[in-house]
């Protein structure tokens, strides 16, 4: 899994909080990614063809309560998936109904457990197969 496309960052955020950039998501250590109702972009296998059956979100202090799962085989058409409540504490397990055959995966944390807009994640893990041949 890897991240979809470059974020942009703010001249304010890149000086005061240089260490606070998507990519942490990615990373199972410490480090947290905060911002404002964030969209979490994600080519899963490596850009090919995957089934997904299950995202799990690891929250950091404020974790996001209201989550969205969209999919796309394109860069820029989302479907929606499904919406998700999440609850305050530990890892929070998204099961993901139906078949869903995907490249892309788009998690959009709508707001935080508080009732806020500032999410914070402190990493993703995506469960499913790749997709092996062409049918």
């Amino acid at each position: 899994m890897k991240i979809q496309h470059p974020y942009q960052y703010s001249k304010w955020d890149s000086i005061h909080e240089p260490y606070n950039v998507v990519e942490n998501i990615l990373k199972d250590d410490e480090s947290v990614y905060k911002a404002l109702t964030p969209d979490l972009d994600v080519t899963v296998a490596q850009g090919n063809l995957a089934y997904i059956s299950e995202v799990a979100i690891y929250p950091g202090d404020c974790g996001p309560q209201n989550v969205e799962l969209y999919w796309s085989n394109t860069a820029d058409k989302w479907t929606l998936i499904k919406n998700y409540t999440l609850g305050k504490s530990g890892a929070q397990v998204l099961t993901v109904p139906g078949e869903h055959i995907m490249k892309y995966l788009r998690i959009r944390c709508v707001n935080n457990v508080r009732g806020g807009n500032l999410v914070n994640v402190r990493y993703v893990q995506v469960k499913g197969m790749t997709k092996f041949g062409s049918s």
